[in-house]
């Protein structure tokens, strides 16, 4: 029987939609999607203010991800977005 608390979150999420999240984001920001890390930090990292996590968050909305149940002051990484849309229903 498998462990299910051994296994890393990551593992279950889609790789296409790490990759969509860095486009779409790497597009924002200005930058190239491999430049962009899961564990970037979305200020520090990436020069990211809170109103242009926002704005992000909006623009994956527009692009057919459910952002509702993301909750802004829990996201600091990559990686926290990618969790929070694979938590959700991904498309509206």
């Amino acid at each position: 029987m498998i462990d299910m608390g051994k296994i890393k979150k990551e593992e279950h999420i889609p790789k296409n939609l790490i990759d969509q999240v860095k486009e779409i984001l790497a597009a924002h920001i200005g930058v190239e999607p491999e430049d962009i890390h899961e564990e970037d930090l979305l200020a520090e990292d990436l020069h990211m203010s809170a109103y242009d996590i926002s704005d992000f968050l909006t623009l994956l909305g527009e692009n057919g991800f459910e952002i509702k149940e993301i909750e802004l002051t829990k996201i600091e990484t990559v990686s926290d977005i990618v969790e929070a849309l694979s938590s959700t229903d991904l498309i509206n």
